[in-house]
C-alpha cells in the first residue's frame, strides 16, 4: 500500500507540474513581475491509514480531511491530525504568493486550513509558524489568524478566494480574502519557509470530522523589490 500510495503522490505530482505551463503571468493581487511556479507537494495525512480515506482529488478539487481521533502524520509524533499539503521547495528569497478557491463546512470547527511553516533548522529559533488561518463554525463560518482576530465571516458552505503574499525582502506577509485585504503582519524573522493547506486540528473544540475542499491553486514569485 504504501509503495502504490508513493507511485500515486508521484505521478500526481507530474500531472500538477504539467498543468503550471498554462498559469497566468501575473498575480491577481498586489505587486509586479511575477513568474508562475509549479505546484510540487507532499501529502501529509495520518500515517496508519491509506492516502484514500483521507484525501481525494476529482475534477481539480482536492478533498482533504481528518478526524480528531486521527494519528499523527508519523509514528511517535506528538502533534495533532492533519491532512495537508506540504509544498515544495522551501522559499528563502524575494516574494511569493498563494492563491486558490478554498470552501470548509459551516457546521465543523476548530482546524488550520493554511499556515506558512518556519524552515525545520530554523524552527526551534523561530517558531514553528509564521502565520495560520484558522477556521471556525461561528458567525456562517469565519476565518481567524492565530492571534485569535477574525478576518472574514459567513465563508461556510461556499467558495472562496484566499491570497496570501510573503515578502522576505520587507519580511511581510499580506492576505487578501475575496479580494479584499483582511490581515498584514511582519513575518518571524526566519529566512526560510513553506506554505501548507489543507486541515490541522486545532485546541478550540474541534469538531469530530474537519473537512477542506481546495482548486485552482497558483503559486507565483518575484523580486519583492516592486510591490
Amino acid at each position: 500500500m504504501a509503495n502504490a500510495e508513493s507511485k500515486f503522490i508521484r505521478v500526481f505530482a507530474l500531472i500538477i507540474a504539467s498543468a503550471g505551463f498554462g498559469l497566468e503571468s501575473r498575480a491577481q493581487i498586489g505587486g509586479s513581475g511575477w513568474v508562475p511556479q509549479h505546484l510540487d507537494f507532499a501529502i501529509h495525512k495520518p500515517y496508519n491509514v491509506p492516502l484514500s480515506s483521507r484525501y481525494t482529488e476529482a475534477d481539480g478539487v482536492y478533498h482533504l480531511w481528518a478526524f480528531t481521533n486521527d494519528a499523527a502524520f508519523s509514528a511517535g509524533n506528538k502533534t495533532l491530525p492533519r491532512t495537508e499539503h506540504r509544498f515544495k521547495p522551501d522559499y528563502t528569497s524575494g516574494e511569493i504568493q498563494y492563491q486558490a478557491m478554498l470552501m470548509a463546512r459551516t457546521n465543523e470547527n476548530s482546524y488550520c486550513i493554511f499556515q506558512i511553516h518556519t524552515g525545520d533548522a530554523q524552527s526551534p529559533g523561530h517558531g514553528a509558524t509564521t502565520f495560520m488561518l484558522f477556521w471556525f463554525s461561528k458567525d456562517g463560518g469565519s476565518v481567524h489568524d492565530y492571534s485569535g482576530k477574525e478576518l472574514a465571516r459567513n465563508l461556510g458552505n461556499d467558495w472562496f478566494q484566499l491570497n496570501v503574499d510573503h515578502n522576505l525582502v520587507t519580511h511581510t506577509i499580506t492576505v487578501w480574502i475575496n479580494s479584499q485585504q483582511v490581515w498584514r503582519q511582519r513575518d518571524n524573522g526566519a529566512s526560510d519557509f513553506y506554505f501548507k493547506d489543507g486541515v490541522y486540528q486545532q485546541r478550540h473544540s474541534p469538531t469530530l470530522q474537519m473537512d477542506t475542499f481546495i482548486k485552482e491553486i497558483k503559486i507565483w514569485t518575484c523580486s519583492g523589490q516592486g510591490g
